[in-house]
């Protein structure tokens, strides 16, 4: 018993360390992405990240002072983090990302019409030109029947080859086209890794509980 105990032992130490340095990526993740998805997304992404690197904390910590007390304490936040996770893939709305990026796309072609150049950054970004395509662009006076250095490949419009066609609304639809799959997948994927270091600690928690019974025999 003692070898498969020092086992579990390192095994969830070491799960907790990746468990702490997956809440720092989502730290960092939910920072940069500020701004490019709902606020109330980008909140909750901060928050989970916190989270995880509260219980990473409890659980290594618990695995090496091998305290029940330690250990019960992130057995119960593990706990409420799965329901966390649970109710996020209960509730979260389908394509939230892909409706975003649309609105943000339909936002900035509106101030397109009174501030040029709004829609630079996106058309650099997915490759397109306009809401619909490079037709738009006829319809703005400012333009003179021509269209911005950022509807083009290397911001080089001279050559008509460079143009892109496609509007930024079709090109947007087509970048976020596996964000449901991609997201189940991360969020059953942490689910998993939920329940089975949740499953480590409740053998290990029981494990010192019982030494420490003994003990005080």
């Amino acid at each position: 018993m003692g070898c498969a105990t020092g086992t579990i032992k390192y095994s969830l130490f070491l799960f907790n360390a990746l468990w702490a340095i997956l809440g720092i990526l989502v730290l960092i993740f939910g920072g940069l992405s500020w701004g490019g998805m709902p606020d109330e997304y980008a909140i909750g992404i901060l928050v989970l990240g916190g989270i995880i690197l509260i219980i990473s904390m409890f659980g290594c910590c618990g695995a090496v002072r091998e305290s029940p007390r330690m250990l019960w304490t992130y057995v119960t936040l593990l706990l409420v983090l799965l329901g966390l996770i649970v109710a996020f893939i209960v509730l979260s709305p389908a394509d939230v990302f892909k409706k975003y990026a649309l609105k943000t796309v339909e936002d900035h072609w509106q101030l397109e019409q009174t501030k040029p150049g709004t829609m630079d950054t996106i058309q650099t970004t997915y490759s397109c030109c306009g809401r619909n395509s490079a037709q738009d662009y006829l319809e703005i006076p400012y333009y003179n029947k021509t269209v911005p250095s950022s509807c083009c490949k290397e911001n080089n419009c001279v050559n008509p080859l460079n143009l892109y066609v496609v509007g930024c609304l079709d090109k947007v639809e087509e970048a976020f086209a596996d964000e449901g799959t991609t997201l189940r997948y991360m969020e059953w994927g942490l689910l998993g890794f939920d329940v089975f270091i949740l499953l480590l600690a409740i053998i290990l928690a029981i494990h010192y509980q019982n030494r420490q019974r003994r003990y005080n025999y």
